[in-house]
């Protein structure tokens, strides 16, 4: 059965962002054709990326970090994501980017969708336009 997770991207107090996620999820889990499990970023308290080799180089050496381990886990075992994303400052959360920034392979060839909230919908925090940030950074 395909097994989808549902990510909360943020981990701020008072976030919304646990209505949407517990909402999607009830409703994958009515579709009885995949399973659906939420991935809460508080209960993976990630350091921020600090590795001397990227998550992509093959030849990477095993995560060290018990909360990294798990995280990886995670993405490995689910066969696609739905974010559920706030914006922060005209961008994702920083701790949503981080958990991205973890994992690599484990990532690889599988669909993802995003749910934001926030300012303007929250469609900066998804979308991902280089050319954007001269216009919202002062730049």
């Amino acid at each position: 059965m395909t097994n989808i997770a549902v990510v909360i991207g943020s981990t701020r107090d008072g976030r919304f962002g646990d209505r949407p996620a517990k909402w999607i999820h009830g409703h994958l889990q009515k579709s009885g054709t995949l399973t659906a499990r939420m991935l809460d970023l508080r209960d993976y308290p990630l350091p921020f990326f600090d590795q001397k080799l990227t998550p992509s180089n093959p030849n990477r050496p095993p995560f060290s970090n018990e909360a990294v381990r798990r995280w990886t886990a995670e993405i490995a075992a689910a066969d696609g994501f739905i974010f559920v994303a706030a914006e922060h400052n005209f961008g994702p959360p920083a701790v949503l980017k981080n958990t991205l920034d973890w994992v690599y392979p484990e990532w690889n060839r599988k669909p993802a969708a995003f749910v934001s909230y926030g300012v303007s919908s929250g469609a900066r925090s998804v979308h991902n336009d280089p050319s954007d940030v001269g216009r919202h950074c002062g730049g």
